[in-house]
């Protein structure tokens, strides 16, 4: 088998400690779990749990054990026999992005097609009989609404397949992420408060209560699951699908009628991600469609390469906001235009004018209480074509900010004039959108106060701390802090 199978299999006494664990496991991951305290309560308990199963377990590999560079000129002759077309693009070491990424090597004109990706390479779960064991095995759900899961099972079953059409594929795959499933119970404390927390939190306990499933259920019926299906290969192959998988137009109308699935494409998905960027022209992005008529991906760039220095390619990877980047892609994302943060807002009922407060919001379709998201602070005459904050909470911003006669006024109000308290670039009273500033630069100070460290101890982590996870998650709270910030420094409080 590909990836170093077991040697032996495991002793009786072994495998009755292992199904143990994984009873020990599943008891935690379906309790529920009120509030963050509680959730990270349990996140240690399964991790524990977790690392006794790890300690049981065989050690299989998940790479061939080469520097992955080595492998880069049998991969590109694999995926061009297979069909890609490269032009004057290679894959390339780059280090700051955490690996491998795709770089120019000669002139390329605009508009050019620089990598062509026919559907025969896509790797997703077909209905062919080496998958149907599976497909028959777990729950029609897990097809429909867990689809990556399925792939993650599919790249098991295909990285310990014995000749392997896609080993040039899977060799140059990473034997590790920086998802959070491979952080430490220490690591995850560095996310208190953030917007990566309770998500960080519930994909570790969703993937091994998948891994606890699995095992007791499916493993030891799926044949090339049986010596190969580890909770180290899972999360490995997991994390692969989470950080590399696409929404293809495959027809699978065996499935339930679907016409598409998530798949891995090699080689375009060796591309980091980045987007465009007006101010930095060296920044070359590439756009990606489908081709239906001649059933390939296709990669163009929009400008111009003529430089003989290489040049770095990159993809978007979709618009997502930074705790997303980092929960679900193992990084965080420089210069994000959709940086966004989500927190807690509530009118507080012991406030003076409560009642009224509440009505106008009511009015204005609005609630009282929620988690609002916000961008980094901008003048509103600067919010020309986004807005740096939400309906939500500028509503409830201005509200909050109005005297008595303000909620008189506006309560009394024609419906249409009203709801312009709800547009951030509404033109509104200078005094009543001041107080409003006031209200979000104090509310956001306030925030700031709950984390456990201050900026400035951040930044004084990051010129010393060399641990990478550590200092991924260090960075990611940083840009959530200094968001805050921003609508601090505002109006200067």
């Amino acid at each position: 088998m590909n990836g170093g199978a077991p040697t032996k299999a495991l002793s009786k006494g072994k495998v009755k400690e292992l199904n143990g664990l994984v009873e020990e496991l599943m008891q935690h991951g379906f309790r529920e779990a009120n509030g963050a305290d509680e959730l990270l309560a349990q996140h240690r308990d399964m991790a524990g749990v977790l690392d006794r199963i790890r300690r049981v377990e065989p050690k299989l590999r998940t790479t061939n054990g080469r520097p992955r560079m080595e492998t880069v000129a049998h991969f590109m002759r694999w995926a061009v026999e297979r069909g890609c077309q490269v032009d004057n693009v290679r894959v390339a070491e780059h280090a700051e992005y955490g690996g491998l990424g795709l770089e120019s090597c000669g002139p390329i004109p605009a508009g050019e097609c620089i990598i062509t990706v026919p559907r025969s390479m896509f790797f997703y779960v077909t209905n062919e009989p080496r998958y149907r064991q599976l497909l028959e095995l777990m729950p029609g759900a897990m097809m429909s609404e867990q689809g990556n899961i399925m792939l993650a099972l599919a790249l098991i079953m295909e990285r310990f397949r014995a000749k392997s059409d896609w080993k040039p594929y899977l060799d140059l795959l990473p034997d590790r992420y920086t998802t959070p499933l491979y952080y430490t119970t220490e690591d995850m404390g560095e996310l208190a408060e953030t917007d990566a927390f309770l998500p960080a939190l519930k994909l570790c306990k969703h993937i091994a209560r998948q891994y606890g499933f699995i095992r007791r259920f499916v493993q030891e019926k799926v044949d090339e699951l049986r010596d190969c299906f580890t909770y180290d290969v899972f999360r490995w192959a997991v994390s692969t699908v989470m950080t590399r998988q696409n929404k293809v137009p495959v027809n699978l109308a065996e499935f339930d009628g679907m016409d598409h699935t998530l798949a891995l494409i090699p080689l375009w998905d060796m591309a980091n991600h980045a987007f465009p960027d007006t101010a930095n022209e060296t920044r070359c992005v590439a756009e990606t469609c489908y081709n239906a008529t001649n059933e390939q991906l296709e990669c163009s760039l929009t400008r111009e390469v003529s430089d003989t220095a290489s040049v770095p390619i990159f993809i978007v990877y979709g618009t997502r906001t930074d705790a997303e980047f980092l929960v679900h892609n193992g990084f965080v994302c420089p210069r994000n235009p959709h940086a966004n943060v989500q927190k807690r807002f509530t009118l507080v009922p012991a406030i003076p004018l409560y009642k009224e407060r509440a009505h106008l919001l009511e009015l204005l379709g609005m609630p009282t209480t929620g988690t609002f998201s916000f961008g980094p602070a901008r003048e509103p005459a600067a919010a020309t074509t986004t807005t740096p904050i939400s309906q939500e909470l500028i509503s409830l911003a201005r509200v909050s900010s109005m005297t008595a006669k303000e909620l008189d006024e506006y309560t009394a109000m024609e419906e249409t004039q009203r709801q312009t308290l709800r547009t951030y670039q509404a033109l509104l009273p200078a005094e009543l959108c001041a107080r409003t500033e006031r209200w979000l630069a104090t509310v956001m100070k306030i925030m700031l106060l709950r984390y456990p460290t201050t900026i400035e101890q951040d930044e004084a982590l990051l010129k010393t701390n060399r641990h990478h996870i550590r200092r991924l998650l260090i960075e990611y709270r940083h840009g959530e802090k200094q968001i805050l910030r921003s609508w601090c420094t505002l109006r200067g409080v």
